[in-house]
């Protein structure tokens, strides 16, 4: 019977594997989806044309009316007109794209076009926005140049309005935010200008338009002749302009307050959990009919478990196997089967089956953080975060380390994202601390008040930065890898192999300390960690 549920199941096996290959034949190709896009491409020319059509038929309606009459000089300058014949030939240069572009690559219905075949599409849909946007023009702007015509006064109020308020918003930034900044930051000066440039060229382009608007309002106050145009024209440049300011405004206000945020995230604490689900699939081994029963099994697992059972040599975990006095149960993973704590017979389905084989049906890994967060001298520890397995490998190496540090005077842009010791980007920052020497000369920072905490992470007895390794760190290290330093015996001092860390009483009784984090340097999981991990598992199954 064993052989012939081995028979069944190579038997089934190969006929799925059959009609994936059968399946795959068929379906090779461009996807469904973008062939039917693309094949929509004829009606929507055949519809851009008519829309242009529409428009321009709109439009020369719009000509003999009477209230064309005050407009006609500028659609004369503009050539308005003009407007279709272009958005036509976009409609044409659609055609010409399809049919020698585009149709092509269709036919040949080949899985390796289809980048080629989305970009043809993509191409084609911004010729035919381009021409409906130029047929659409002529009478926008009859709209917008009848509308100054028609509200000449009010829109001379409201664009004197707008450029004041402008005006507001760049002497609010200038002499406030902005000004304080410098006072307090002048070595950052340059930088905080820069990021003022784009308010101040804002400002400038808003009087320019307004001298146009005062300009053009003049000679509406005469009777002289008035260039409607440049005064609609103007007049929406300032409004878009005010819009803009306010952003700017938003932006700006928020980039200045940065300065005054200082933030440090330090890794506190790191741990692993291992989950897989067991499947035992039953049989009787008696009799001529395959009917075969499963039940499940979801345990949390070590990771010396987890390794093997997601091996890929891994089958069968363990079985049981029929006999003449009853069935037996064995285990091909050894005494590691008493960890999963499933009783082999658990949700039996009944007397006639005594067979069974247990597999792994799923395998899941999750990753948890624990951090201390410092903020303006303020700490906390936080409880734990998962993050994802990308992530916890990018960091095994920086446990007791800032992984992300913000000073006072800096943009959140220009953070420290390198990992570093904790508070080693405070160093040298007079808001902090300060340089001393010691009896024999040395400078070592000092810090002030509620950033002494700095010097008691690991342990009780204070340790200070001495100017050398701040120095080392600011001129090699700083924005452009993570610094662990060194002992004077040459060792690593910071991090998750340091001295510092691996002597700290706060660290030892840390969750990694407890899996033996420390005591290898293969401690665990997938991936490669520099001189932190081993191949880990597999993740078969997931």
């Amino acid at each position: 019977m064993v052989r012939k549920h081995f028979l069944m199941n190579f038997i089934a096996g190969l006929t799925i594997a059959g009609l994936v290959v059968v399946l795959t034949g068929c379906g090779a190709g461009l996807p469904k989806e973008l062939k039917n896009e693309a094949k929509s491409l004829p009606n929507a020319i055949k519809t851009g044309q008519s829309q242009v059509d529409k428009h321009k038929d709109k439009y020369l309606s719009l000509t003999k009316s009477s209230e064309f009459k005050a407009v006609e000089a500028f659609a004369l300058k503009e050539n308005w007109i003009q407007k279709f014949q272009l958005a036509h030939d976009e409609i044409n240069r659609a055609k010409i794209l399809y049919d020698k572009d585009l149709k092509p690559l269709v036919s040949k219905n080949k899985p390796e076009l289809t980048q080629g075949v989305k970009q043809q599409i993509t191409r084609i849909k911004k010729v035919l926005q381009d021409a409906e946007e130029l047929s659409r023009t002529p009478v926008l702007r009859f709209s917008k140049i009848r509308g100054a015509i028609d509200n000449t006064v009010s829109l001379h109020s409201q664009s004197k309005k707008d450029a004041e308020q402008i005006q507001g918003i760049v002497d609010k930034i200038k002499i406030g935010s902005m000004e304080k900044a410098i006072t307090d930051f002048p070595d950052l000066s340059e930088k905080i200008n820069t990021r003022f440039a784009p308010l101040l060229k804002l400002e400038r382009q808003s009087r320019d338009h307004l001298s146009v608007v005062a300009a053009e309002f003049g000679r509406h106050s005469a009777g002289s002749i008035v260039d409607y145009a440049a005064f609609a024209d103007s007049v929406q440049a300032i409004a878009s302009g005010l819009e803009q300011a306010k952003i700017l405004e938003a932006k700006l206000t928020g980039e200045m307050a940065q300065l005054y945020a200082s933030y440090t995230k330090i890794l506190k604490d790191m741990k692993e959990e291992y989950f897989v689900t067991i499947k035992r699939e039953s049989w009787n081994e008696n009799s001529d009919y395959y009917d075969p029963k499963f039940a499940t099994f979801q345990r949390e697992v070590s990771y010396e478990l987890y390794e093997v059972l997601t091996d890929d040599k891994m089958d069968a975990i363990a079985s049981i196997t029929a006999g003449f006095f009853g069935s037996s149960f064995s285990s091909n993973i050894g005494d590691l089967w008493k960890e999963l704590s499933i009783n082999p017979t658990e949700q039996w389905p009944g007397r006639g089956h005594n067979a069974a084989s247990f597999f792994v049906e799923d395998s899941k890994e999750t990753y948890f953080h624990k951090y201390m967060l410092e903020e303006n001298g303020e700490t906390k520890e936080t409880d734990w975060e998962q993050v994802d397995a990308s992530f916890y490998d990018a960091n095994l190496e920086y446990l007791g380390m800032a992984i992300l540090a913000k000073p006072y005077g800096v943009f959140e842009q220009d953070r420290q994202t390198q990992a570093a010791p904790p508070g080693m980007a405070y160093v040298g920052n007079s808001k902090y601390g300060e340089w001393k020497k010691d009896n024999t000369g040395n400078q070592f920072w000092s810090w002030y008040g509620k950033y002494a905490l700095f010097s008691m992470l690991f342990n009780s007895r204070p340790s200070y930065y001495s100017y050398n390794s701040w120095n080392g760190w600011n001129n090699n290290y700083r924005n452009r890898q993570p610094y662990f330093g060194k002992t004077k015996d040459g060792f690593q001092q910071y991090g998750t192999s340091g001295t510092i860390v691996k002597q700290s009483p706060g660290f030892q009784s840390t969750n990694f300390a407890k899996s033996g984090g420390f005591k290898s340097q293969t401690p665990s999981v997938r991936g490669a960690g520099a001189n932190l991990r081993g191949g880990g598992p597999k993740s078969k199954g997931k």
